[in-house]
């Protein structure tokens, strides 16, 4: 995993040109995830845990403390150890839940399913950078919704691109997600684990 925070910029999607995200902190798109856009950050695991959570997205939060429950990671550090894989059931609950890490990528959603064919419901799609997890997309069965995405050929990861308006409702939803998330209680012992893969060093 790459040690630096790509150099994030804004994308209204009028042109191609590579514009700085505001500066102004007060300003809603000032941040990215938490952390100031423009400015490198250490990892998140070197911070104090509350500092910490003062970072990290909700989400992020919320899904630590089910994989931590379920076994998955033991420390934060755990979640830097390579991919992982969850995915739960609830009794009387049509949907599974799924946490997983493929490469850079987080994957935190509900899936449905037909003919064996995984289909989110919703899904958020997040980039994982020294601890910290930003927006990339939100995936709702047939629909997505971008709110960052990389210039260049597939693995370049120099510029991160963002979509202002999209990032300002992938915060939104991601917290109003979380919030359900923490309400179903996935986090809870009769929570059925269907498929579990642990990280690695």
């Amino acid at each position: 995993m790459r040690q630096a925070v790509p150099d994030i910029k804004q994308s209204t999607g009028k042109d191609e040109g590579k514009v700085e995200g505001p500066k102004n902190p007060d300003e809603e798109g000032a941040q990215y995830a938490g952390v100031p856009a423009g400015k490198s950050c250490m990892s998140c695991l070197e911070m104090p845990e509350e500092q910490r959570k003062t970072f990290i997205l909700e989400i992020q939060q919320v899904a630590e403390e089910i994989l931590k429950a379920h076994g998955i990671i033991i420390e934060v550090a755990d979640l830097l150890k390579g991919e992982w894989f969850l995915k739960l059931q609830k009794s009387g609950f049509e949907k599974k839940l799924v946490l997983a890490k493929n490469g850079e990528e987080i994957f935190i959603g509900f899936y449905t399913y037909q003919d064996e064919m995984p289909i989110p419901d919703p899904n958020l799609v997040l980039l994982s950078q020294n601890g910290f997890w930003y927006p990339q997309r939100i995936e709702e069965k047939f629909e997505e919704t971008v709110s960052s995405f990389f210039t260049g050929a597939y693995g370049d990861y120099d510029f991160l691109n963002i979509i202002p308006e999209n990032v300002k409702e992938f915060q939104v939803f991601q917290r109003d997600f979380a919030k359900t998330l923490e309400s179903q209680d996935w986090d809870s012992p009769d929570v059925e684990v269907l498929e579990k893969i642990m990280p690695r060093d």
